[in-house]
C-alpha cells in the first residue's frame, strides 16, 4: 500500500513539475511575444521590398485620381489619404508628398 501510494505521489509531482514548466513556458511566451512581434513589423516597415511597394501602390494611386472622372476622384480620395497616412511623409517623393498635402487640403 505505502509503494502505491508512493507511485501516485511520484506521479503527481511528474505532473506538477509538467504543468509548472509548461505555465512558465506559456509566461515566458506571452510576456516576450508581443515584443518580438513589433520587433517584426518594424523590420518589415523598414525593408527595401515594403518600402519600394508601398510608393509604387502610392504612385499608382496618384495616377489613377488625376486620370479619372470626377465622381472617380471622389471615391479614391478617401483611398488615397488612407494610405499616405500610415506611410512616414518623410520617405515620400517630392511629387507624392505635394499630391498628398494638396488632397489633405481639399483640393
Amino acid at each position: 500500500m505505502k509503494d502505491m501510494l508512493r507511485g501516485f505521489g511520484a506521479v503527481a509531482v511528474v505532473f506538477a513539475v509538467l504543468f509548472g514548466f509548461a505555465y512558465y513556458m506559456y509566461a515566458v511566451t506571452s510576456f516576450f511575444k508581443p515584443k518580438y512581434t513589433a520587433l517584426d513589423n518594424q523590420v518589415f516597415k523598414e525593408s527595401q521590398q515594403y518600402n519600394d511597394g508601398m510608393l509604387r501602390d502610392l504612385q499608382n494611386l496618384q495616377l489613377e485620381y488625376i486620370n479619372g472622372d470626377q465622381g472617380k476622384k471622389d471615391s479614391i480620395r478617401a483611398v488615397v489619404l488612407h494610405r499616405f497616412s500610415v506611410y512616414p511623409e518623410d520617405k515620400l517623393t517630392p511629387d507624392l508628398r505635394n499630391f498628398y498635402n494638396s488632397l489633405k487640403a481639399g483640393k
